[in-house]
């Protein structure tokens, strides 16, 4: 009897690298769970139905989580979308503001 692999969950951005390591992964046997990150949000930017500027009617992180989504359900792998929206508003704020404080000296 084999030893039974590890879970492991892979970042897929519905891309053709994140989609070959579900694959590889799955073919050497592990637990494989797939996670999307949100990490932008579309009602509160306003550009729910794309970017007009650039003649878009999709929001390219929607067209994105579509993609991985349509891979996840193709490889028979379950898919987290999990929003970190909050945490990156947060770093970037970090960030600027203690860019400014050493600036300033």
């Amino acid at each position: 009897m084999s030893e039974r692999k590890p879970k492991v969950i892979v970042g897929l951005s519905g891309g053709v690298d994140s989609s070959v390591a579900l694959i590889r992964l799955k073919e050497q046997g592990y637990d494989v769970e797939a996670m999307y990150m949100r990490n932008w949000d579309s009602a509160v930017n306003n550009d729910v139905m794309g970017n007009p500027d650039l003649m878009d009617d999709v929001c390219p992180q929607e067209r994105d989580y579509q993609d991985a989504k349509k891979v996840a359900e193709q490889l028979g792998i379950k898919l987290h979308r999990v929003d970190f929206i909050l945490e990156l508003c947060i770093c970037i704020f970090f960030i600027r503001i203690s860019k400014k404080s050493y600036s300033k000296s």
